[in-house]
C-alpha cells in the first residue's frame, strides 16, 4: 500500500517509543492518587470489590492466564507492586517460591498482614514504600502491577519492566470508568462534567508494540458495586472531586451531604461504576 509522504511521516512517528512516552506524563490532578492519605482513606472498604461477581470473575481469569503462560511457577519470585490489601498477593503465594508485596499505604498493608496471618502464609515479604522513591536491589521472575496511577507514567513503567526477568503483567483501566452518582454531583453542584481521558492500557500496549514486545491483551467490562455509609462515600468523592480541580466550600459540602443522604436507605448509599479493564501479559525476550 502506497501512502502519501504526510501519512508516512505520521506513521513513522507513532511507531517510535518516544511518541507514546510524550503522551504518558500524569496530569497534576492525578498526584492526589499517588499520596498515602488517599489510599489510607479507602483501605477499610477496599475489599468490598472482591464481593462483586464482576471482580471475582475478572480476577479468576487473570490468575488462570498467568498460570497458563507460565508466569506462576514453584521456583519463581513474584513482585506485586501497588499490592493494596493483597487481593492478588495471597492468591499467588502458594503457586510461587516467594512474593514481595509493595504498597505506599500502611493501612492497606495492615489488612494484607491480617490476611497473611489468617492464612498462615510464610513466603510473603511486605514492603511499605512509595514505588517512585523505591530502588529494588534485585530482579524478579514475574512483576505484576494492577490498577495504580503509577501506570500513567511511562518512565515508571519502564522501571517496573526492567525489574522483570521473565514476565511483566499489567492490569489497568481501558477507556471506561463512569460513576453515574459522581457525574450527577458534578452536574448538579458544579454545573460541569470533567471527563477522565487518560488512554490507560491502550497507551501501554502501543508503547510496548513499538518496542517489539506488545504481549497479549484481555479486556473485561462490567460494574464495580458498593454499598457505603453516606459520610464514607462523601470522603471518597471529595478526594476525587478535589483531584479534578473543584473547590469545595463548607456550604457546598453540606448541600452535597444532604443530597447523598436523600439518596441513602438507612444511611447506606448504593453506588455503581461502569468500567472496562484490560490485562496485558508480556513475556520478556528469550523466555
Amino acid at each position: 500500500m502506497n501512502l502519501s509522504p504526510r501519512k508516512n511521516l505520521i506513521l513513522n512517528k507513532i511507531l517510535k517509543p518516544s511518541f507514546w512516552e510524550k503522551l504518558s506524563p500524569a496530569k497534576r490532578r492525578d498526584f492526589i492518587y499517588q499520596k498515602e492519605d488517599f489510599w489510607n482513606l479507602v483501605a477499610e472498604d477496599y475489599d468490598d470489590l472482591e464481593e462483586t461477581s464482576f471482580y471475582k470473575e475478572m480476577q479468576r481469569d487473570i490468575l488462570l492466564e498467568m498460570e497458563d503462560i507460565g508466569a506462576l511457577k514453584p521456583d519463581f519470585t513474584f513482585f506485586d507492586v501497588a499490592c493494596g490489601t493483597g487481593n492478588y498477593t495471597v492468591k499467588v503465594a502458594d503457586k510461587v517460591s516467594q512474593v514481595f508485596a509493595l504498597d505506599i499505604s500502611q493501612a492497606m498493608l495492615n489488612i494484607l498482614k491480617k490476611k497473611i496471618e489468617e492464612k498462615g502464609l510464610k513466603n510473603i515479604i511486605v514492603i511499605q514504600a512509595d514505588w517512585k522513591k523505591y530502588e529494588p536491589d534485585r530482579t524478579f521472575d514475574t512483576v505484576f502491577v494492577s490498577m495504580t496511577p503509577i501506570l500513567r507514567d511511562i518512565n515508571e513503567v519502564k522501571r517496573l519492566y526492567n525489574c522483570a526477568q521473565k514476565f511483566f503483567i499489567i492490569v489497568s483501566w481501558a477507556g471506561l470508568r463512569k460513576n453515574h452518582l459522581l457525574d450527577e454531583i458534578e452536574k448538579r453542584f458544579f454545573k460541569k462534567l470533567r471527563e477522565e481521558t487518560h488512554p490507560g492500557l491502550f497507551l501501554l500496549f502501543n508503547y510496548f508494540y513499538t518496542l517489539g514486545n506488545p504481549g497479549n491483551v484481555k479486556f473485561y467490562e462490567g460494574f464495580f458495586e458498593r454499598r457505603t455509609p453516606v459520610e464514607k462515600i462523601w470522603k471518597r468523592f471529595k478526594f476525587k472531586l478535589t483531584a479534578k480541580g473543584y473547590k469545595i466550600g463548607i456550604r457546598k459540602e453540606r448541600e452535597i451531604l444532604k443530597f447523598l443522604s436523600a439518596k441513602a436507605k438507612d444511611g447506606i448509599v448504593e453506588n455503581k461504576t461502569k468500567v472496562r479493564i484490560g490485562a496485558l501479559f508480556i513475556k520478556k525476550g528469550g523466555y
